[in-house]
């Protein structure tokens, strides 16, 4: 633990106020934590959904675990890079509304992170925060996008006009860096899985309500500390809802989310198991041009093409990887735009994971092509899972008094 906690002290400055190690132990453990999992009613991924928007963009209380995830890459004036991650977590506490209407009746508590990568400075900047679903000091919305903590918002812009595109607005401040962005979607929403029920482990309830925005035309401002600059770029969203996900077996995921210069997308994500393979429910979607195609792990190969240690914890992440398809026959190579975009986590434990920018190139069909995207590496460090009962029982109930 001395060892660890020198390590963290030596690593660059960022400014975390409540990790999201209290999310993941949440999420990961299913229904072993005491007062958070014992004898409540919550709602489990077990069947089709029927699915309606607005409405589900909003929170979804009767599960446990939800999550609003935006990345993306924006380009300055002078075509300056950067990348970006604003998360809003909620996880649920009461699995029924409180008996007593008060501003002070609690249901869930709320974690966020907020991420930038300057690339052109090899600078990455990394903050979180964490409070009760009480008070207004955090929230998410109901029947539509909508959510907040402490000063970070997730809006969801109306618009009067007939067949108008989605839009939202994200903003985060912090001392050393700010973004605040507007995000329109070029296409509907994509339903992953089996029509948005992606299965994650072959245990019962072992999966989440899943759908994502895969293209976002995003503009606003971006400042790093007195400078601001105008950018425009492309950004994905992800929103899933859950009880229990993951398997017992499975130790962290590798997540790919690729936009290409043809007006496509993928998405893949791989479920890694403590014998250092994918787990059989890793897959993905293909988001053509002619037809949306959910991917098996059959469907696809990902090959590592580099490794990179990061100096702040030791461990040892995949840097480039070769992707693989039969259906469309494609073959792409993707690599991060900055080697360090790693997250280090440590006021309720210790975590750790990789979440950037990445550059792509490649063929399709024998056609050139290029793009960009997002990669998020978690399990890398160490097992999630080997960290559940020290963070929760230390630090864990600080967030209900």
């Amino acid at each position: 633990m001395n060892k660890m906690l020198k390590m963290l002290k030596n690593r660059r400055s960022h400014s975390f106020s409540m990790p999201f190690f209290f999310f993941l132990l949440l999420f990961w453990n299913g229904g072993g934590l005491f007062f958070l999992h014992a004898d409540q009613d919550w709602a489990i991924v077990d069947r089709p959904w029927s699915w309606l928007f607005p409405r589900d963009h909003g929170s979804h209380p009767e599960f446990q675990t939800e999550w609003w995830y935006f990345t993306g890459n924006l380009y300055g004036p002078k075509e300056e890079p950067f990348g970006f991650q604003w998360t809003l977590f909620r996880q649920g506490v009461f699995g029924s509304p409180p008996l007593k209407i008060s501003r002070w009746a609690l249901r869930d508590v709320y974690f966020a992170h907020f991420a930038l990568s300057d690339i052109q400075r090899k600078k990455f900047y990394a903050y979180e925060k964490a409070d009760r679903g009480a008070l207004g000091l955090a929230g998410a919305t109901v029947g539509d996008m909508g959510g907040w903590i402490r000063g970070w918002e997730l809006k969801s812009k109306k618009s009067t006009e007939s067949g108008s595109r989605e839009k939202f607005h994200i903003s985060a401040q912090e001392e050393a860096v700010a973004i605040d962005l507007e995000l329109e979607a070029q296409k509907p929403p994509v339903l992953h899985g089996e029509n948005g029920l992606s299965r994650k482990a072959d245990q019962e309830g072992c999966a989440s309500y899943y759908y994502s925005f895969s293209r976002l035309k995003t503009q606003g401002l971006i400042r790093v500390s007195n400078k601001t600059w105008k950018v425009l770029g492309t950004s994905w969203f992800d929103h899933e809802f859950t009880t229990h996900s993951l398997g017992k077996n499975e130790v962290g995921w590798d997540w790919f989310a690729i936009q290409l210069d043809t007006d496509e997308e993928l998405m893949l994500y791989c479920l890694r198991t403590r014998e250092g393979g994918f787990d059989l429910n890793s897959g993905g979607t293909w988001i053509g041009k002619k037809a949306i195609r959910h991917l098996t792990l059959r469907d696809f190969k990902i090959t590592p093409t580099s490794f990179w240690k990061s100096p702040h914890t030791a461990a040892l992440y995949p840097a480039g990887w070769k992707v693989q398809l039969g259906d469309p026959e494609m073959e792409i190579e993707i690599t991060p735009k900055m080697a360090d975009q790693e997250l280090v986590l440590n006021q309720l434990g210790f975590l750790a994971y990789w979440e950037g920018a990445v550059s792509v190139k490649g063929k399709k069909e024998n056609n050139p092509i290029h793009g960009e995207g997002y990669v998020e590496l978690t399990g890398y460090a160490a097992p999630l899972q080997d960290y559940l009962g020290y963070s929760f029982t230390h630090a864990g109930p600080s967030l209900l008094k």
